[in-house]
């Protein structure tokens, strides 16, 4: 009688250990998933918040563009020298041309920094998504695992008479 209830006990043990291991690496596996999807989710703040970053830095940049360009005919102005025709509008000309460049350069460099941000969070949320699923068929495993022991462990509990 006492290795009949030794053999339960140790098959029961061994499928109460194989529930509580499935169980703990499902509920490691969806915790991964879930924080993935946070880090995402603050990724793709960082990516909008970069792409309002950059209009103002625009904005700001073709305010200051119109400020020095409005200096520069105020000191030809003041020279004597016409801004409207000759080399002076062509001084102007290329002055406009380079600093509408910087500008632009600004929106090129956010927008490089915004498709890093989003690429960054897609793979968060497929690393996630590959957690979970490792989760589930760990947990899975266990569970084959656990029922198989118990098996052997009832067949070895039949082979001694218990």
């Amino acid at each position: 009688m006492g290795l009949e209830i030794l053999a339960v006990a140790s098959i029961a043990t061994s499928l109460a250990g194989a529930g509580m291991s499935a169980y703990g690496q499902y509920q490691a596996g969806k915790a991964q998933n879930e924080m993935a999807k946070r880090n995402a989710k603050a990724t793709d703040q960082a990516r909008q918040a970069e792409a309002l970053s950059a209009q103002e830095n625009v904005k700001r940049s073709r305010q200051m563009n119109r400020r020095k360009l409005s200096s520069i005919r105020s000191r030809m102005a003041g020279s004597g020298v016409s801004a409207t025709s000759g080399s002076s509008l062509s001084v102007l000309g290329e002055a406009s041309e380079e600093m509408e460049l910087k500008t632009l350069d600004l929106f090129r460099s956010s927008g490089a920094k915004q498709v890093a941000y989003g690429n960054q969070a897609n793979m968060q949320r497929y690393e996630g998504k590959q957690a979970k699923a490792a989760g589930t068929m760990g947990a899975v495993g266990s569970l084959i695992g656990g029922v198989a022991q118990a098996g052997n462990q009832y067949r070895v509990s039949k082979y001694w008479g218990a």
